[in-house]
């Protein structure tokens, strides 16, 4: 009793630190939120295990196989890549529902340029998140009717930046073995290097990792079919990235335009309405595109081009692309 009753007030001293080092405190905090945050966290390292104490019978054989995986692709992500080595993702975590959890974006009516929320560890950044989809939608609609443009969008994973021993998630064992390969490096890949205050560095850097990293490993188990795949859809993923920022550009300079404010909103969802024809080649009325919605774009994939070429000029050597990309985030 006494064992168990400690293993609870650790947990909900790290989940608290968790709160606090992840998710910050700011101005405009809530009870609420901050209540929920913790709660998620509590909740994720409550349930962990580490995976290799997991018996048959305790996930199915599939899940089972998929964790042996897992930790296959830890193993090469230290051991190829260079990739900080600790317990991360040597543990599982059960947690229900589809998602983890649930991003929120903002941005001026008449503005590409996102709100920020800034936090000690992490500094700025382009999102607030929730464990809670409810919650996540409810401050997201408070946010529209304050003026703001917003979009919410549900992640998979985040990383802790090395602080604690991040899981693999239930609800991560479905990905295929190259997204589930890819979410494991890019969250290391935040491990080695965060940029704080910077969304675009930070990610774009992961990006380009988790790409040049999943190659690497498909490579190094002869499926070469499987890579070709993969790099058509980063490709095409690219593109519709590199064509979203293009209308971020039409639209900064029509709200930097001086015309009045009708003329600028009509001609917003003029563009907003191609977008959607390009994107989704039909109408998607459950996504509403906005500003915010240029958000994450921009954050994940603005830079990645740039540190795919300085991988290259480093001949693919992972350790020194490191280095370099170290000192121009210094």
């Amino acid at each position: 009793m006494v064992k168990e009753t400690r293993k609870h007030l650790l947990i909900a001293g790290w989940g608290l630190m968790a709160l606090v080092l992840i998710l910050g405190l700011s101005r405009c905090s809530t009870v609420s939120y901050l209540t929920q945050a913790a709660g998620g966290q509590i909740r994720i390292m409550w349930n962990s295990k580490p995976i290799s104490r997991i018996k048959p019978g305790e996930v199915d054989s599939l899940a089972m196989n998929k964790l042996k995986m897992v930790l296959q692709i830890r193993a090469f992500a230290s051991d190829e890549l260079g990739l900080p080595n600790n317990k991360s993702y040597t543990v599982y975590s059960d947690i229900k529902g589809p998602y983890l959890g649930w991003n929120v974006y903002c941005a001026p009516r008449f503005s590409v340029e996102p709100r920020l929320w800034c936090f000690p560890i992490a500094g700025c950044v382009v999102y607030r998140g929730y464990f809670s989809k409810e919650k996540a939608l409810k401050f997201a609609e408070e946010q529209k009717q304050a003026g703001w443009d917003t979009y919410v969008s549900p992640f998979s994973g985040y990383s802790t930046l090395g602080w604690f021993r991040d899981p693999i998630l239930s609800t991560q064992l479905p990905m295929d073995s190259v997204n589930l390969a890819g979410l494991i490096i890019h969250e290391l890949a935040h491990q080695e290097l965060y940029k704080s205050g910077d969304s675009d560095f930070s990610e774009s850097f992961a990006i380009a990792v988790e790409q040049a990293g999943v190659l690497h490993w498909l490579r190094s188990l002869g499926r070469e079919d499987q890579a070709t795949v993969a790099v058509q859809t980063w490709t095409a993923e690219q593109r519709r990235a590199e064509t979203i920022l293009e209308i971020r550009a039409r639209l900064d300079s029509l709200y930097h335009s001086g015309l009045d404010s009708l003329t600028i909103l009509h001609r917003k969802d003029s563009v907003f309405e191609t977008l959607e024809l390009i994107i989704y080649h039909k109408n998607r009325p459950d996504i509403e595109l906005n500003n915010a919605f240029i958000a994450p774009v921009k954050a994940y994939y603005s830079k990645v081009p740039q540190f795919l070429n300085l991988l290259d000029s480093c001949g693919g050597n992972f350790p020194e692309f490191y280095r370099k990309a170290k000192e121009l985030a210094r």
